[in-house]
This record gives structure tokens, C-alpha cells and sequence, in this order.
């Protein structure tokens, strides 16, 4: 059995049932443990077949019965098996994204984060890395067999139609997307700061407030509309002519896979100001970060006024993660823990990044 451990986040979500929809052709049996605040939003995206669990870390369910286990992105789930919640042989497989490279222009903080990811990272058998573009050098040394992987993306579900009249906008009626993350894990600390400048521009754009697990009470102007939670959020953003978000890679997988511009809010810690610097990377251009309030109005006008360089960059980026980390799985699944490092170029074979380790 495949147990899939899942945190609260929406791009931790979005992967969860990405790369279980792609498990599921594989006739791979899966069992998917989450938080209970999640498990209404997961019941209806998952597939039927697939068994959703409420996650204890404590004591975690099944856990002798599973021979692989997943997690996106939980530090202490690495440890289940050096702490007897699963078996002996079951190996571990952790999913997760960001650079770990310390560069000498590094803070404190970024550095410690930087540092996590190793070791956690290091607590698994394979660790699955999503990277924007092949890696610009080989990690150092670890513990793990490291498979460097495209984004992982969710498949476009309805029209852009389809969504605009969902919210009550004409066909061709366009809006700028505010996303706000999932509104539990890790909220972002500006979120009210941004929603009273938003506010002040409802004369000026159409914007659409996108839904949360859990939604901030705010006052918005009545010409701002908040939209319901969509089960496939992909959905909404593909049908938008701008996004505006606090920084996150779930909000910047979507932009790029459906060529969506993107502006990011200003980072309240070190894991999203990398998702900053990523988009700047991609873009080529620091016109895509929010300062202060006054960069609102000049960063939407250069978005709009460049949204064919962006589109044109953003189609540059592999997004074929799911496929590549469900390959990667089943074949990891089917081999014995002891002879898992044995087989590291197979692993490597199925990743589509030369450098590391593609020999076809």
C-alpha cells in the first residue's frame, strides 16, 4: 500500500491529488492521510477509489501495512520509520521544491531554511525535487537518492467560460484573480494590509477574490467578488487576466502552466521569498514583486502591457511533474528497500533533466 501523508497548504493539495490521479493509472492501491479541515475539499477532487484518511502523527493509521510512504511536506513524517510507525522496509519518498544551494548572500533565516530542507530531505530514501528549469549544480552530497522533477500542475477541469459565469461575469469580462494561499498552514501575515489596497481600486479594476479553506472576514467593496472555494483552483486562474497572491509555488505552478501573469505580494518569511526570487528568475524582470502600496497600479499596468514576454517565458517551464513523480514511485514502490540504491540510474532515467542522470 502507498500511504500519502499531506499538509494544509493548497499547492501541497493540488500535488496530493495530481500525482495520485496519474498513481491511479498505475492500479496502485492508495490510501491519503490529511488533516480533517482538508477533507472536504479533497473528498471532492480525489478519486473514488482512493481512501482518505485523517492524519495523527502520533499515531498514525496503517502504518505496518504501508510499503511506500509519500509526504508533501511534513518534517516529522521522515522519521516514521526510524520511530516503528511503519514497517522496517517501507521506504520513504519526500516531495518538496525550493533551492537548498547556501549562497554566501544568504540571511540567517534563509540559510536555517535552506538547512531544514537537507535535513529532512535526508531522513528519506528518494527526495523528489521540483525545480522551474534543470539544476545549476549538483546538490551536496546527501543521504537520499536526490531526482530533480518538473512542476507539478493540476489538469484544467472547466472554461474559462465555464468559470466566468460561475461568478456572474459577462463572457468576455476580464478580472484580475487575488489569491490569498488556503487560509490555514502558514497563513500570510499581510493578507489585511493587501485586501485594504485591493479595496481601493475596486472603481478601477474587476477583481475576484479567490476562496479559502478557511476565508479572512473582511469588508470587502460590494464591485469586489468572492468567489466560492473552487474545487479545482487551476480552473480559475486559467480564466483570469492577471493574478495578484502572496507568494507561493501552488499559485506559481498555475500561472505558468496556463500562462496566467503573475504579481507577487511581498515574502513574510524565507521559504516565499524564494518563491520571489524564482518568479524574477523566470521572468527576467523585478517588475513582477510588490514593494510598497503605491507599486500596485505601475506592476498591474506592466503586467497587462507585457503579458506575451511573460506568456512566451512562462511557456519555457516544464510542467509534467505529476507524470514523472508518479513513474518515479511505481518504480520505487516495486523495489526492494535493500536493493532501492542499487537501482538509483533507473530512478534517474525517468527524470527529464539530462544533468542528472537521464541516459537515454
Amino acid at each position: 500500500m502507498i500511504s500519502f501523508v499531506v499538509g494544509r497548504g493548497m499547492g501541497h493539495l493540488g500535488r496530493c491529488i495530481s500525482i495520485t490521479e496519474k498513481l491511479q493509472q498505475h492500479r496502485l492501491p492508495i490510501h491519503v492521510f490529511a488533516f480533517r479541515e482538508t477533507h472536504d475539499y479533497l473528498s471532492k477532487n480525489l478519486h473514488n477509489d482512493i481512501q482518505l484518511k485523517t492524519f495523527k502523527s502520533k499515531k498514525f493509521e496503517e502504518g505496518k501495512q504501508t510499503t511506500l510512504l509519500i509526504n508533501d511536506w511534513r518534517s516529522d513524517v521522515p522519521r516514521f520509520r526510524s520511530e516503528g510507525k511503519v514497517g522496517g522496509n517501507a521506504k520513504v519518498v519526500t516531495l518538496y521544491h525550493s533551492d537548498f544551494i547556501i549562497d554566501n548572500n544568504d540571511s540567517a533565516p534563509m540559510q536555517e531554511y535552506k538547512n531544514r530542507i537537507v535535513e529532512i530531505a535526508n531522513q528519506s530514501d528518494i527526495f523528489l525535487h521540483m525545480n522551474l528549469i534543470p539544476p545549476k549544480q549538483t546538490p551536496p552530497k546527501m543521504n537520499c537518492i536526490y531526482i530533480p522533477i518538473p512542476l507539478i500542475t493540476r489538469e484544467i477541469s472547466q472554461s474559462p467560460e465555464e468559470v466566468r459565469r460561475l461568478l456572474g461575469l459577462q463572457q468576455n469580462e476580464s478580472f484580475i484573480l487575488i489569491h490569498m494561499g488556503g487560509g490555514l498552514a502558514n497563513r500570510y501575515e499581510q493578507i489585511v494590509k493587501w485586501y485594504d489596497q485591493i479595496n481601493t481600486l475596486a472603481s478601477r479594476y474587476r477583481f475576484v477574490v479567490a476562496g479559502q479553506l478557511a476565508d479572512e472576514d473582511y469588508p470587502f467593496d460590494e464591485r469586489i467578488i468572492k468567489a466560492p472555494l473552487i474545487p479545482n483552483g487551476k480552473n480559475l486562474v486559467k480564466a483570469a487576466s492577471l493574478v495578484i497572491s502572496k507568494p507561493g509555488m501552488g499559485i506559481l505552478g498555475d500561472c505558468i502552466s496556463t500562462g496566467t501573469p503573475l504579481l507577487f505580494l511581498p515574502p513574510d518569511d524565507a521559504e516565499r521569498e524564494q518563491k520571489i526570487d524564482m518568479l524574477r528568475e523566470i521572468a527576467h524582470s523585478d517588475m513582477v514583486a510588490i514593494q510598497e502600496p503605491e507599486d500596485l497600479v505601475p506592476k498591474i499596468q506592466y503586467a497587462f502591457a507585457n503579458k506575451d514576454v511573460i506568456q512566451k517565458r512562462f511557456r519555457l517551464i516544464p510542467t509534467n511533474g505529476a507524470e514523472v513523480a508518479s513513474k518515479i514511485i511505481d518504480m520505487a514502490y516495486r523495489i526492494p528497500l535493500s536493493k532501492l540504491t542499487k537501482r538509483q540510474e533507473d530512478l534517474l532515467r525517468l527524470t527529464p533533466y539530462n544533468s542528472f542522470g537521464n541516459k537515454d
